[in-house]
């Protein structure tokens, strides 16, 4: 199995209509490095029409390249401007999400470090289950589930137990650096978030990305 790219874009894009505007050029660079398979928009916008922008921008030059192309958070402007679905940074809301979207479209959920919220949401449909050491358990009442967490894995092994356990794709969402893309992928991740590594490249984006498809391999 190899890993596929989940494109993330630049944490501050979002801040200024004119940052997207500038920024189109060193995006179509990425998509064009080839194999990346889903595009997020990372981060929320200042403003809605900074997002209606930025989603104007970017997602038509996604699509047509056959690249998912998805939203944080906000269903609602995720089908209502055409995208391909909602990257969820909450399990609890992923049955609102999906009965709100349908089935054709992408619903994903950042679970952290918790196998709990990924069996939950894996077995409710998820489209996917993205896990990443940055964000700690949630706060759990129930012993028995605070107790199967807590003896759980972390890193590497978390990707590699889901692996051996359920079904719908995981994500590594850890934004890692190139040098480290080979062990995400050989634990099992189906897809790798890549972010700081493609938008601080000290060549440019199409080279950073050829880099990430040649570490995969």
């Amino acid at each position: 199995m190899n890993s596929e790219i989940y494109l993330l874009t630049p944490t501050d894009l979002l801040s200024d209509e004119k940052d997207v505007e500038r920024f189109k050029s060193s995006y179509i660079q990425a998509l064009d490095g080839g194999g990346i398979s889903c595009v997020l928009l990372s981060g929320t916008a200042n403003t809605p029409a900074t997002l209606e922008k930025a989603i104007e921008i970017l997602r038509p030059v996604t699509q047509e390249r056959d690249i998912a192309f998805l939203i944080e958070d906000d269903f609602q402007n995720a089908k209502a401007l055409g995208c391909d679905g909602v990257h969820l940074n909450n399990a609890d809301r992923y049955k609102e999400a999906r009965e709100f979207l349908g089935a054709d479209y992408i619903v994903g959920v950042d679970c952290g470090i918790s196998r709990h919220d990924a069996i939950l949401v894996g077995e409710a449909g998820a489209d996917y289950v993205a896990f990443n050491n940055r964000r700690p358990l949630p706060e759990i009442e129930d012993p028995d589930v605070r107790e199967f967490e807590e003896g759980g894995p972390k890193g590497l092994e978390l990707l590699t137990w889901w692996q051996t356990m359920m079904t719908p794709p995981c994500v590594s969402m850890d934004d890692i650096p190139i040098e480290a893309i080979k062990s995400h992928a050989a634990a099992g991740a189906d897809f790798i978030a890549i972010q700081t590594a493609i938008w601080n490249h000290t060549d440019n984006p199409t080279t950073a990305v050829t880099e990430v498809n040649e570490a995969i391999a």
